[in-house]
């Protein structure tokens, strides 16, 4: 179910709910009640001096963002008292009824002491979208993790080895308000990614401003010790207190009550998948090298820079972004399949994350990248059947999808189009090698080009600490390097390399066409020539895309052909890109010269079997092979909870196909967590559904996979 926006009313200029008849924030002293139940309830300030930020990060859950009031008060705290830490925070935290960007905007005008924090919340902002969605907030120093969602389904879907909370705010509208969420179910998920410590500072800790019964007595169920504790202001008391596990709980003589619930018996484990294991890193690394230096690699650089590793990126060419990554305009949108799907969710949220890169480096200038939107045409009775389903069935708000008629798509696209369709307002276009440069505009980023990769070895490297520590060696034709970590992201190029040549990519070719017009018009000018009587103002897509005109060129296409693997410029495909546009923009297709006037560039997308990205940690295929071959005759076979048999500290990235703008720059930013040890922007089913060594186990349960 897609999240809903929050109906509110403005009492006194204050956002209440008009569906659970609650505020949002104390209307009288905004900040107090935030910084008394949620930062010193869970005692943060002590614990921040005292060992928190021995680690590098600090990761705090909750439960209803609301306005984001909590996390701008910690925020202000990190600021003030910790401000020359390198130490991350990492902010989790679920909204079922987020408001709408007019609406927080609104809201947030109470707190201009936090104008820093709520200005980047809110151009980092997304409509109603149901996911994960990753912000990058203060130049990477806090990350903002934004379920947009049910509360206890998007806890339950995250990996507690890669998602621990340390301090969770329990927030949202009261219990009695809504009791839903609220739910025993709650405090389990909440249980799962909680953590102890022999030093208390370190535990999970928990605050809340509720003295509900039922929630005491669900959170005592999980593992927690509770205790009552001073409120807020006319509220006399608040409950805060920390994990202890599922082992018998100290007894309080001051607070009796706390023990009033038997011990749970522990739940059984659900059934295992340990092949889609990833690893967890002790530390991060001090030097990653990244293999390819196109969408892929150039993301991943940026985020794995961003955390403060060396990178050194090895392009083959001589200049990034060589292959599909370098064509001068590529559609940025999510082509949402009929049914919700795990697809169709990495395709919206990744969107939105690709759109926060694009402000963050202010890239949305009309040259480099523009969010100028897209219409999905519908082209056949088929397609148009189609896009009724998608628009019943996925329940999106119009801020992300709206249909319109032949004559709506006509004013949207500034020339005639002869179908109905779908709009996508936050879609538009980017320039991936503007993109690309200048996200490895950083000083941790070394660029190396002539490099191509011959050899891929796995070294010993013993250490004081170890004796089995293990280093990379990479040898190209610009010589040798070593490692601490690799990520290869030279899509089907991979399979060159000795680890990788089980993989099961392939090249798909595609060829744009580009075609000189005439500049745009001025708005008072009103002799304008064919060209320009039907320049577009957005995006056109139907069995081809045709971009918005840049620096006086018109590019569209593309082919889509999986058997020719020539890079030449075939007249053929011309004509088809030609025939395709036609039957999208008929008037702005015979405004064209002839095709013997046209430029061409030719690409090979990276794809897999299933058409999602390869991300994660590489398999040891072989390895693999004899630990599950019992899944030939029994896929329910019960096996051991033990790490699956993976390539130790080597990640791939590859096969984002025709999507990678919406799809690699996300992968990036978790190929960096899971590389650094740091909380994923991505729930487990999600993870599971890219991870690299999905086709071994679905081969070996077809049984395709030779003995």
């Amino acid at each position: 179910m897609q999240p809903r926006n929050a109906q509110l009313i403005w009492p006194n200029g204050k956002p209440r709910s008009e569906t659970f008849d609650d505020i949002y924030f104390n209307e009288h002293d905004n900040t107090a009640e935030t910084e008394h139940v949620f930062i010193k309830g869970n005692n943060l300030p002590a614990r921040l001096d005292t060992g928190l930020f021995k680690h590098h990060f600090l990761s705090v859950g909750e439960t209803g963002f609301g306005t984001g009031t909590n996390l701008f008060c910690l925020l202000a705290l990190i600021d003030r008292c910790h401000k020359q830490a390198t130490q991350r925070l990492y902010f989790l935290s679920t909204e079922l009824f987020p408001l709408t960007h007019a609406d927080l905007e609104h809201a947030l005008t109470s707190f201009p002491a936090f104008a820093a924090y709520t200005q980047q919340l809110l151009d980092q902002y997304p409509p109603a979208i149901k996911g994960m969605h990753r912000f990058i907030l203060n130049n990477g120093r806090c990350y903002l993790t934004l379920c947009l969602g049910d509360a206890t389904q998007s806890f339950e879907q995250l990996s507690p080895q890669h998602n621990r909370v340390d301090a969770w705010f329990l927030d949202g509208f009261a219990p009695a308000k809504n009791p839903a969420m609220w739910s025993p179910d709650l405090f389990a998920a909440i249980s799962r990614l909680s953590h102890t410590n022999e030093e208390l500072a370190l535990a999970t800790h928990f605050s809340t401003f509720t003295i509900a019964g039922t929630v005491r007595r669900g959170l005592q169920q999980e593992g927690f010790l509770v205790e009552r504790a001073t409120g807020h202001g006319t509220k006399r008391d608040m409950q805060k207190g920390y994990f202890v596990g599922h082992s018998t709980l100290p007894f309080n003589t001051e607070h009796p009550w706390v023990n009033d619930v038997p011990q749970p018996t522990p739940k059984p484990p659900r059934l295992p998948t340990p092949w889609f294991t990833l690893p967890s890193p002790a530390k991060a690394p001090e030097h990653v090298v990244i293999i390819g230096a196109g969408l892929a690699g150039c993301t991943t650089a940026e985020a794995l820079a961003r955390r403060g590793v060396r990178v050194t990126l090895l392009e083959q060419g001589d200049e990034i972004c060589q292959q599909a990554s370098g064509n001068r305009q590529g559609a940025l949108y999510a082509k949402l399949p009929v049914d919700p799907t795990l697809s169709g969710e990495l395709h919206l949220t990744g969107l939105e994350y690709t759109l926060r890169l694009l402000k963050i480096h202010h890239l949305l200038d009309g040259k480099r990248a523009d969010q100028c939107g897209l219409l999905q045409l519908a082209t056949s009775e088929k397609e148009a059947q189609r896009q009724q389903h998608l628009l019943a069935n996925n329940a999106l708000s119009q801020a992300v999808v709206k249909a319109v008629t032949a004559e709506e798509a006509s004013r949207i696209a500034n020339t005639a189009i002869p179908h109905s369709g779908l709009f996508f307002p936050r879609a538009g276009w980017v320039y991936p090698k503007a993109l690309c440069e200048a996200l490895i505009d950083h000083p941790l980023v070394t660029l190396t080009t002539h490099a191509k990769v011959t050899e891929l070895n796995l070294q010993p490297c013993p250490t004081e600490a170890t004796t089995d520590a293990q280093r990379w060696q990479i040898i190209s034709h610009q010589g040798e390097l070593t490692a601490d970590a690799v990520v290869v992201a030279n899509a089907h190029d991979a399979k060159t390399l000795t680890p990788l040549s089980q993989l099961p990519l392939k090249p798909i070719r595609g060829q744009v066409s580009s075609v000189p017009v005439a500049p745009q018009a001025p708005d008072n000018d009103q002799e304008t020539t064919s060209d320009t009587k039907h320049s577009l103002n957005t995006i056109i897509c139907g069995d081809g895309y045709c971009c918005p005109a840049v620096e006086n060129n018109l590019y569209f296409g593309a082919t889509f052909d999986l058997h020719k693997v020539t890079d030449e410029v075939r007249p053929e495909d011309h004509d088809y890109n030609l025939n395709s546009l036609g039957k999208m923009a008929p008037k702005l297709a015979d405004s064209l010269p002839p095709t013997n006037q046209w430029h061409a560039k030719v690409g090979f997308r990276c794809a897999t079997p299933d058409y999602m990205p390869i991300a994660g940690p590489a398999p040891d295929f072989d390895a693999y092979v004899s630990r599950y071959n019992k899944l030939r005759n029994d896929r329910k076979w019960p096996f051991e909870e033990s790490p699956a048999p993976l390539q130790p500290n080597l990640y791939l990235t590859m096969g984002h196909g025709s999507k990678g703008l919406i799809t690699a720059p996300l992968c990036a930013e978790y190929l960096a967590c899971l590389i650094t040890g740091e909380p994923l922007p991505i729930h487990k089913p999600m993870t599971d559904a890219l991870h690299p060594a999905r086709f071994i186990i679905k081969d070996l349960i077809r049984n395709k996979i030779g003995r």
